[in-house]
C-alpha cells in the first residue's frame, strides 16, 4: 500500500502550474514518472507525444508542461494506476504483528472501506493539506468574507483555486516572489492587471531548487557520512533555494517591470491589512498600499507532514525521529520493518532532492531493493 494523504496531489500541481501560466517546467527532461531515463524524450517523438513545438526548451532540455502531462497520463494508464487508487484521507496507522492497518476517511464514497491492511506501507506524504496563510491575511479574509467579498484574499494553492482574469485596470497584490508568485504576477500583467509583487527578500535566481551536485555523489557522499541528524538538517536548509526563480522567469519579470505592468517591492512585509471601502489596504510599515485583491503565493508550512494521526503512530510504536521531528530511517528508507517512507519524510536520508522527481526515483530504487524476495531484514 502506498499512502498519500493528498490523493489528488498530482492534479493539484497541474492546476497550479496552469494557473500561473507556466509553459515549460523548471526541471530537465530526464525528470519524469517513468522508469527508463529517456522515456519522455521517446514519448515526445511518438504519436501521442507530438504536438508541442518545441517539446523541450533551453536550458537543460526542459519539457513543455502539456507534454509532461500527456506522458504522466500515458505512464499511469500503462501501469493501470487508476484501478489501484483508493481515494481518501488517512487518519490512523497501526502496526500489527502480520500487517499494517491504515484507517482513512473515504470522503463520502459509497461502500468504500474505512481501513486498508497491507504487509508493508510506504508513506509518500506531500505538502500539508492547507497552504500557509499569514495571520494578517487570515484576519482580512474573514472580514472580507463576511462582507461578501470572499475573492478579496485568496491563496493560489487553495484546493479548487482558479486564477480569474483581471478586470480592466484592476490592481492585484501578489505576496511571495518565488516561482509560483512570479508566474502569477507575469500572467496577470499580460492580461491587463497592474501587479504589485511583494516579497521579504530580493529576487533569488537559481535554475533548480537545489544545486545539481545533490543529484549524485558530489554532495551526497559527504551527506551520507554525517551521523549527526541536526547537521544533516542544517545541510538541507542551506542547500535549498527556497523562494527562487529560474533565469527565464526572471527575464520575463524584468521586462514586465520595465514596461510598468509589475512593480516589485523587495524587503517588505505586510504588518496588517483591512478593508478600505471596496479595496484591500496593506500596511507595509513605511507605506500603505490599496489594491483590488490579494493573491498569496506563500507556499506551505515547513512542518513535517502527517500531523495528528502520524504523531499518534510515532508515539504508539516508538518510531525514531530526529530533533526536527522527521523520521530517522535506514538506507532502505525503513522507519520500521513494515513502514517505509519517501518524499518529505525521507529527506534526512535522501537529502534536499527528496521532495522532487529525482528524489522519488532515488527512493524507488532503494524501496524496490528492500522488497526483493531474496532480501532479508
Amino acid at each position: 500500500a502506498i499512502l498519500d494523504d493528498e490523493a489528488a496531489l498530482l492534479e493539484r500541481w497541474r492546476r497550479c502550474t496552469r494557473n500561473t501560466g507556466m509553459r515549460y517546467l523548471r526541471s530537465p527532461g530526464v525528470h519524469h514518472l517513468d522508469l527508463a531515463s529517456m522515456s519522455l524524450q521517446q514519448f515526445a517523438r511518438s504519436g501521442p507525444g507530438r504536438g508541442d513545438d518545441p517539446p523541450f526548451t533551453r536550458p537543460y532540455s526542459r519539457p513543455a508542461l502539456d507534454l509532461f502531462d500527456r506522458h504522466c497520463d500515458a505512464v499511469m494508464a500503462r501501469y493501470e494506476m487508476e484501478t489501484l487508487h483508493v481515494r481518501g484521507r488517512a487518519n490512523s496507522l497501526e502496526i500489527q504483528a502480520e500487517c499494517v492497518r491504515v484507517g482513512f476517511d473515504a470522503r463520502g464514497i459509497d461502500r468504500a472501506p474505512n481501513a486498508l491492511e497491507a504487509k508493508r506501507v510506504i508513506l509518500a506524504l506531500g505538502a500539508p493539506h492547507e497552504p500557509f496563510w499569514p495571520a494578517w491575511a487570515q484576519s482580512v479574509a474573514a472580514v472580507s468574507s463576511k462582507a461578501g467579498r470572499a475573492r478579496a484574499v485568496r491563496h493560489i494553492f487553495d484546493p479548487g483555486f482558479e486564477l480569474d482574469a483581471p478586470a480592466r485596470g484592476e490592481t492585484v497584490a501578489v505576496v511571495g516572489a518565488g516561482i509560483s508568485g512570479a508566474q502569477v504576477a507575469i500572467r496577470l500583467a499580460r492580461e491587463g492587471a497592474r501587479v504589485l509583487l511583494l516579497s521579504r527578500h530580493a529576487l533569488r535566481i537559481h535554475q533548480f531548487d537545489s544545486d545539481s551536485g545533490w543529484q549524485g555523489p558530489k554532495y551526497m557522499a559527504g551527506f551520507a557520512r554525517l551521523k549527526d541528524y541536526d547537521e544533516r538538517r542544517s545541510r538541507i536548509r542551506k542547500a535549498r533555494h527556497r523562494g527562487s526563480i529560474p533565469r527565464d522567469v526572471h527575464s520575463a519579470l524584468c521586462r514586465a517591470q520595465k514596461d510598468g505592468t509589475i512593480q516589485h517591492f523587495a524587503g517588505v512585509e505586510v504588518g496588517a491589512a483591512g478593508l478600505s471601502g471596496e479595496r484591500v489596504s496593506l500596511d507595509l510599515g513605511d507605506r500603505t498600499l490599496e489594491v483590488d485583491r490579494v493573491l498569496l503565493a506563500t507556499g506551505y508550512p515547513s512542518r513535517r507532514p502527517g500531523a495528528g494521526w502520524l504523531d499518534e503512530a510515532i508515539e504508539a510504536h516508538d518510531l525514531p525521529c530526529a530533533d526536527c521531528g522527521y523520521p530517522i530511517v535506514d538506507r532502505g528508507l525503513r522507519w520500521h520493518p513494515r513502514v517505509l517512507v519517501t518524499g518529505a519524510l525521507a529527506e534526512l536520508e535522501l537529502g534536499p532532492v527528496s521532495r522532487n522527481l529525482s528524489g522519488a526515483r532515488r527512493a524507488g530504487d532503494r524501496i524496490v531493493s528492500v522488497a526483493r524476495p531474496d532480501w532479508h531484514y
